[in-house]
């Protein structure tokens, strides 16, 4: 599930969008080209429509699955008093997001905690500290069972 049809579409619309260089004046770029293709247009309008339509894009089939063996690990132990945790991972941080997003429908049965290892994103955001991560590492090792 590395990649949504989301991801895809906000990585078109970077790589095809001007770009300022530190002065504030517009660079040359190939990829800005993109933007006097016909049909690359055509794709970023069917996007946009599936983006606004009810659902959006519709959830990829590894989401649909992570999320029902979650709900289903999580209901059989809520019925039985017993505590468990799980932890996910992906490649990109863009992923982690879609993922909280959706896990956080099911309140109050799924508590989810974005979880992402130290640097910034390209929306400033910054991930967890080394001291934090070591902390939550703590915090799960009873947890752990290797498969």
């Amino acid at each position: 599930m590395e990649a949504s049809v989301g991801m895809c579409h906000n990585c078109l619309l970077e790589i095809s969008a001007e770009k300022e260089d530190d002065s504030g004046k517009k660079k040359g770029s190939t990829m800005s080209g993109l933007r006097k293709d016909k049909n690359f247009m055509a794709l970023l309008s069917e996007l946009e429509v599936q983006k606004v339509r009810p659902g959006g894009y519709g959830m990829h089939p590894k989401m649909e699955t992570l999320k029902m063996l979650l709900l289903q690990h999580f209901g059989a132990r809520m019925g039985e008093g017993e505590e468990t945790r799980a932890m996910v991972f992906v490649t990109y941080r863009e992923c982690v997001d879609e993922i909280v997003h959706i896990l956080n429908e099911e309140s109050p049965l799924l508590k989810v905690t974005r979880f992402i290892g130290q640097g910034t994103d390209k929306q400033g955001r910054k991930g967890f500290a080394q001291k934090e991560q070591l902390e939550v590492g703590r915090e799960l090792r009873p947890w752990i069972v290797c498969l």
